[in-house]
């Protein structure tokens, strides 16, 4: 497995864990999306690919919107500096309507290692927020469906 392959499958499998750990999907349909990956990832020599792999299975599991978006920013650089204002700009806001919220992300952008890709992965919000209002959210545009 290539490291490309390698990123994507560590993407979906912190995607899918996340979507257990919030119980925004069942265990069972997590494995359905994981299995429909796993039988495509050898076909799979690009972002593009990768990109256009999703969009086929979002149209069996619309979850999938969110994974499409979080590997979508992963085309620009993933340095949290890049994104610095735009997330203190989405934690402000976060925290005049939920400070727990707001304490968490913070909390998780600033862990080491942490990168926009698993920031949109655990906070849906907060990737709607950069397509949005950020500079780099309008290459997003890719991902609507047609």
């Amino acid at each position: 497995m290539d490291a490309q392959a390698l990123n994507l499958t560590q993407l979906v499998a912190f995607f899918l864990a996340e979507e257990i750990r919030s119980r925004r999907t069942s265990l069972s349909r997590a494995a359905e999306i994981s299995s429909r990956v796993v039988s495509r990832l050898d076909s799979l020599n690009s972002e593009n690919q990768a990109l256009k792999m999703l969009t086929e299975i979002e149209k069996d599991f619309g979850e999938v919107y969110a994974l499409k978006q979080a590997l979508h920013f992963g085309y620009q650089p993933s340095e949290i500096k890049v994104y610095e204002a735009e997330i203190k700009e989405f934690a402000s806001k976060a925290l005049a309507k939920d400070i727990q919220l707001s304490n968490a992300f913070l909390q998780d952008a600033t862990t080491q290692g942490t990168t926009i890709q698993k920031l949109c992965v655990k906070y849906p919000q907060f990737c709607n927020f950069l397509l949005v209002s950020s500079e780099q959210g309008h290459l997003a545009v890719e991902l609507q469906p047609n």
